[in-house]
């Protein structure tokens, strides 16, 4: 028997990494296609019975966060009702899509476990820095009382809670870990990414995992890699013949030619390092491009912990810094243009790192 392969998107990700909006966007494009698009968003859903339910539990408590609800003990068993509901409403959805080719048909449904829940979906996690997350919350107007903060510390500190509260939650209820790579076929980092870009991303991530043919697996932003070599050493050591500038006006005119090399990284203690491939992570941002491919060579293993002990300085990440801030402004990237390395990435925690394995190396 011939097996159905239908147009069906599924989309997960962290809280504020931009889903709803690029799910509006991926309808547009394939409406403008000619497809009939259906979005079934499972976390709008499920905010809305968790708190219909919180509030006939406690009629007493007003104006609770999301977070609150989802951490809240004494809601604990109430709350896993709602989660095998709304899971098992997901399962059976697809496989009634599935019963049968829709061609004309694209499906998009937004939600933790639609991946694992219709296994013949195009899997898509999104992810965002942690700092970054917290100031798209602090700084939209638009969100909800639950999402309202004081400080800046506070949203970034909140949201980041609200984020490991999930996770721990899916471990403890499915024994399942939302940070697998391996649940998914596209991994896209939304820090300072460009909504458009990204839905033609998934579109043509879509089109290719359905025919069978190779797309990038992880896609993010020049500013979102810790690079292993200075800026000024980048441009010093430019391939004959070819600088960041012929490099942005290629990739303007062909776009990135991922078959021929997607940027190469490592990643350790949650940040990604670019090993081989600054002049075309820079040379993309100064075309324009707000999210490149990379793959993953090393993650955590003791070639990544040697590799990341040869850590720059501080001067090194502010002249990298300069880097970015630069390519971003001859692409018209606004977002980057007052690039602050400090408000991506820890650079003490980083620097202090180097100086504990240095000392436990009995290194002065």
């Amino acid at each position: 028997m011939k097996k159905i392969r239908n147009k069906i998107i599924t989309i997960s990700g962290e809280p504020v990494s931009g889903k709803s909006t690029v799910v509006k966007l991926i309808r547009d494009k394939y409406e403008k296609m000619g497809y009939k698009v259906q979005i079934i968003s499972v976390g709008n859903i499920f905010r809305q019975l968790i708190q219909e339910e919180y509030y006939r539990t406690y009629p007493d408590r007003k104006n609770v966060s999301l977070t609150d609800i989802q951490t809240d003990e004494d809601f604990k068993e109430k709350r896993n009702r709602i989660d095998k509901m709304v899971d098992s409403e997901v399962a059976r959805r697809g496989q009634l899509i599935n019963e049968a080719e829709h061609p004309n048909n694209v499906y998009i449904i937004d939600s933790r476990l639609a991946w694992s829940n219709i296994p013949e979906s195009y899997a898509i996690r999104l992810t965002v820095n942690e700092k970054i997350a917290g100031q798209r919350v602090f700084n939209d107007q638009t969100r909800g009382v639950e999402d309202k903060f004081y400080s800046l510390d506070e949203a970034i500190e909140q949201t980041r809670k609200r984020k490991l509260s999930e996770i721990e939650r899916y471990k403890e209820r499915y024994g399942v870990d939302l940070t697998n790579p391996d649940n998914y076929d596209l991994i896209v980092d939304t820090s300072f990414s460009n909504p458009r870009e990204l839905a033609q991303i998934i579109v043509d991530g879509e089109e290719n995992y359905r025919t069978g043919k190779y797309y990038p697996k992880y896609w993010k932003n020049t500013a979102m890699f810790l690079p292993s070599q200075t800026y000024i050493n980048t441009i010093a050591k430019s391939p004959v013949g070819t600088t960041i500038d012929s490099l942005a006006q290629s990739i303007k005119k062909k776009g990135f030619n991922y078959n021929l090399g997607d940027i190469c990284a490592l990643e350790y203690n949650g940040n990604t390092y670019i090993i081989d491939g600054h002049h075309r992570a820079l040379a993309s941002l100064s075309s324009g491009k707000t999210l490149i491919p990379y793959f993953i060579e090393h993650k955590d293993d003791e070639y990544a912990k040697t590799y990341v002990d040869k850590i720059l300085s501080l001067s090194d990440y502010y002249d990298w810094e300069d880097g970015v801030r630069g390519s971003a402004k001859n692409g018209g990237i606004d977002d980057l243009k007052e690039f602050d390395i400090t408000k991506v990435f820890d650079l003490e925690k980083l620097l202090n790192i180097k100086i504990k394995n240095d000392q436990s190396d009995g290194r002065e």
